[in-house]
This record gives C-alpha cells, sequence and structure tokens, in this order.
C-alpha cells in the first residue's frame, strides 16, 4: 500500500501544478491521523489494525517519495543527482535516529508490562497465586522448563500467551503516539514550504 500511495501523490504532482505544498500536507495529516489510531491495536481488533495501518501505509507513500520529487523539481539541474542522494541520505539518518528513540519506548515499556500481564492472565486463567513469581521467571527466560513448575496446564499457558500478546501491544501504543509528534512536525515543515508552480514547466533537463 506504500507503493501505490507513492504511486498515487506522485501522479497528483503531475496533475496539480503548483499544489506540492498541500499534496504534502495532505499526505502527511494521513499519516499522522491513522498511524497515531494505531495506538488502538490489541490483539482482539485485527482487522481495525490492518485497516487503520494500510490508510497510514498509503499517507507515507505520500510523505516519502513525492517530498524528495518536489525537492529535484526545483533543484538546478547541475544538482538534480546531489539533490536526489541528500533525500535518500536525510531519509536514512531520519530513520536510525527514528529507530533509536521508537524502540527505546517499546522496550522501555515492554520491561514493565511483560511479566505483570503475563502473570495476570496466567493467574486468571487458573495458575496457582503462589507459583506466578517462578511461572514468570521461567516463561521469560527458561521456557522449555516451564512444564516445571506447580500448577501449569495448558489453559494456563495460553492464558499467559495472551498476557504477552497484550504487554506487546499496550508497549506498541506508545510508539504510535510518539509518532503524532513527529507528523506534526511534518504537517508544519510541509506547510512551510514555497510555491513550486514556477519549476513545473515540460522543460527536460537531462535527455537520457
Amino acid at each position: 500500500m506504500q507503493a501505490s500511495g507513492a504511486i498515487f501523490w506522485n501522479a497528483l504532482l503531475s496533475t496539480w501544478s503548483g499544489g506540492a505544498r498541500w499534496i504534502l500536507v495532505m499526505a502527511a495529516c494521513l499519516l499522522t491521523a491513522f498511524g497515531g489510531s494505531l495506538g488502538t491495536m490489541n490483539p482482539d481488533n485485527v482487522v481495525q489494525t490492518v485497516a487503520i495501518a494500510t490508510v497510514a501505509a498509503f499517507g507515507l507513500g505520500g510523505v516519502l517519495v513525492p517530498a524528495a520529487t518536489v525537492a529535484m523539481i526545483a533543484a538546478p539541474d547541475a544538482l538534480i543527482t546531489t539533490c536526489a542522494a541528500l533525500s535518500l541520505s536525510v531519509r536514512a539518518v531520519g530513520g536510525a535516529i527514528g529507530y533509536s528513540i521508537y524502540y527505546n519506548i517499546f522496550a522501555g515499556k515492554l520491561k514493565k508490562k511483560l511479566p505483570v500481564l503475563v502473570a495476570e492472565y496466567a493467574v486468571r486463567a487458573g495458575l496457582p497465586l503462589a507459583s506466578a513469581t517462578v511461572f514468570v521467571e521461567t516463561y521469560l527466560t527458561a521456557p522449555a522448563e516451564i512444564g516445571t513448575v506447580p500448577g501449569v496446564t495448558e489453559t494456563v499457558l495460553a492464558g499467559a500467551l495472551k498476557g504477552s500478546q497484550w504487554a506487546y501491544a499496550e508497549s506498541l501504543h506508545y510508539v504510535w503516539f510518539t509518532s503524532v509528534a513527529f507528523g506534526v512536525l511534518a504537517i508544519a515543515a510541509a506547510a512551510a514550504l514555497p510555491n513550486t508552480r514556477k519549476f513545473e514547466t515540460n522543460r527536460i533537463a537531462v535527455a537520457l
């Protein structure tokens, strides 16, 4: 869907003269709104999550590729390749920074939530409360030995699995909420883009 978004928004650049600013604003708004909405994801609403992620990916396609296209449209002929290379470099550096931020948020939340929710769902499924601490430690560090913990049954293991799914989902919520802040910055940057109409001509800079 990201590729479809890139094609759609780039095609819109070709047909809407001078509309680069609003095309990027719309794509960034779509990505921000639906990316943030992924904060509602959980193990029980898979269809909703996939639908929201699909629309978010469509918006993402309109942020990644058309932004580089607009930069190359406005670049002097001699600097088009340099502009393309810089666009890729900025994307790579930004991705690395974003990954570090998101991973640290996710890992920090998961470290707190995983043992708590695994224990909670396992106890709900019938695990004796006295075995909860040993069960969680074994489940998370040496799962092959989980059968040695008193009170463990297939139902308890299914409950623990459900708890771990909820822990991952709830930890990811904070990643999606954080992405909204970056999305707002992207919207502001796109809104500040000057009109590109004067660069949009049928002149061929380089004939291949």
